[in-house]
């Protein structure tokens, strides 16, 4: 596997995670988008700040299940 075949598998992975986690939200009413631009500090935008709390909190439990 190249160099540039890492990183595009890693690009998909981190591209259908991405999608996950916004279907999960949806699961919980929880309006979310993608961004773009290729900001490396975020990847969904949630549209309603009083949801963010919630949101963290659905990361944690995602990270906990699948990194413990």
């Amino acid at each position: 596997m190249t160099d540039e075949d890492k990183m595009i598998y890693k690009l998909k992975v981190h591209r259908d995670f991405i999608g996950w986690v916004i279907d999960k939200l949806k699961e919980e009413e929880i309006s979310a988008k993608r961004t773009t631009g290729g900001d490396r500090n975020s990847a969904i935008l949630i549209i309603k700040p009083e949801d963010v709390p919630r949101v963290k909190e659905i990361v944690r439990n995602i990270d906990h299940k699948y990194n413990s």
